[in-house]
């Protein structure tokens, strides 16, 4: 998973007279990507997350080389897979694996419109699952579409599954609107990898189309350039690397696209989510709280008791020896990067001044207004506690910290956590499969949110009020 996938290309293959392939985005592709997306604006903009600015200002060569340096930026960590589609030579769009975490990713795609359903688009979808199943080694992919987004659901393919309704989950053109999570995971995988079956299923569909083939070999291909499975190969021309720049993008362009990139990645760094701590949150004798430095031993003792929760299928001797000192400043460390940290900000769980757990908010989206959360208490903690606790972080959530919508992701077998999360105001969307929860172990996993946000949806629909 910590692989650099910043030179990933995968084909290329022929499709019925033209050539498909995927390669990283480079400065260069500037007046493609500028042209199509002006031109596909009335397809693109009411799906597209809202900005104050207008869709011409949102695609200047200075928002496009930033966005090339964060997509570079993030496949080096291993966050990320980005790609732009080429059908014969000419960039079409752009496929990537984002938020890659725990065994999971999101599919994100958006395809010229002059070459939508022509075969191309989903033959490039499929050889980006087979590279994220067989090379990132992910265990799920998911896809969150706009339920007012018919096109899009429409070109589900049969591999995937519907798996629920997410509430206000992402402000768009249109307004904040619900989506649909869509997954497929590897034990779905069909024989010989996704490409091939798609190949397959689209020579039935379409009998008098040319047989694929990949350029210069039969079979479909996919490969990361130079030698070795993550090879770094030669930067492509016009790429965040390269010394080479495109006439379409001048340097000095390039350059204050660089300034900014760097000046916002300091913002971060000293920006508001970083500083999470609600000092002490209270409700009766229960209170959330920051971390302290005499935590250790509370700390450890609360997590050995809790073994059950945490980890299930770790031996009891096993599990105890996990809790070092050094583990805990380890993990101490960590959460000083607060929201902006790969494990999200931690709050301590405290009844009449002893420590009973935990609870953590992680994976904020990009935009700052969605985020994930976890609580866990000891066994022998009332049910009472936990409700209270989480009430405790939704507020601190929604009201300090802006959040529109929180999510918690409960075991399908944990039927006290589901009763939890009931009482706490959170209303059940659906079941992820192979998703993997906080204790590290894929099972199916029941995805419990609160949105605040009144959604586009149900204006449509004639529902008035927020969401349950």
């Amino acid at each position: 998973m910590s692989s650099s996938y910043a030179s990933v290309t995968l084909g290329p293959v022929r499709l019925h007279g033209v050539t498909v392939s995927l390669r990283p985005p480079t400065f260069g592709d500037f007046a493609e990507w500028r042209r199509i997306r002006l031109r596909d604006r009335d397809c693109l903009e009411p799906y597209w997350f809202r900005s104050p600015s207008t869709w011409e200002q949102r695609h200047t060569a200075i928002r496009w080389v930033r966005e090339c340096l964060t997509a570079r930026a993030e496949a080096r960590t291993g966050r990320r897979v980005s790609t732009v589609l080429e059908v014969d030579g000419r960039f079409a769009g752009q496929f990537e694996l984002v938020g890659i975490d725990s065994g999971a990713a999101e599919l994100s795609v958006w395809v010229d419109a002059e070459v939508a359903r022509r075969g191309a688009s989903g033959l490039a979808g499929s050889l980006l699952l087979d590279f994220g199943f067989d090379t990132v080694g992910l265990d799920r992919i998911t896809a969150p579409i706009a339920v007012t987004n018919a096109g899009a659901r429409r070109a589900v393919g049969q591999r995937w599954t519907k798996e629920a309704v997410m509430v206000g989950y992402f402000d768009v053109g249109s307004g904040r609107v619900d989506h649909e999570l869509w997954s497929v995971t590897s034990d779905r995988a069909p024989v010989g990898g996704f490409a091939a079956d798609w190949l397959d299923g689209y020579r039935t569909a379409h009998p008098s189309a040319r047989s694929a083939r990949t350029a210069g070999g039969a079979g479909a291909e996919a490969r990361l350039p130079g030698t070795g499975e993550h090879g770094a190969g030669t930067p492509p021309r016009g790429s965040a690397d390269s010394v080479v720049t495109d006439a379409t993008v001048p340097l000095s362009t390039i350059l204050r696209a660089r300034a900014r990139y760097c000046l916002g990645r300091i913002r971060h760094v000293v920006d508001p989510l970083r500083a999470t701590n609600p000092g002490t949150a209270r409700q009766g004798q229960v209170a959330l709280r920051p971390w302290r430095r005499n935590d250790f031993r509370p700390r450890r003792a609360a997590r050995i008791a809790a073994r059950s929760l945490l980890a299930p299928t770790s031996a009891p001797e096993k599990w105890a020896r996990r809790h070092t000192r050094r583990e805990w400043w380890r993990a101490k460390a960590a959460a000083r990067a607060g929201l902006r940290g790969r494990h999200g900000a931690v709050l301590v769980v405290e009844v009449a001044g002893h420590y009973v757990g935990e609870c953590r908010l992680f994976d904020r989206d990009m935009f700052d207004r969605n985020i994930r959360a976890a609580v866990w208490v000891a066994p022998e903690t009332r049910p009472e506690i936990a409700i209270t606790a989480l009430r405790l972080l939704i507020t601190h959530a929604t009201e300090t910290l802006g959040i529109w919508r929180l999510t918690l992701a409960v075991p399908s077998a944990d039927v006290a956590g589901a009763a939890v999360a009931l009482a706490a105001g959170l209303r059940h969307e659906g079941t992820m499969h192979r998703y993997r929860g906080v204790d590290g172990e894929l099972a199916d996993h029941e995805l419990w949110a609160l949105s605040t946000a009144h959604t586009t949806a149900q204006c449509l629909s004639g529902a008035g009020g927020e969401p349950a």
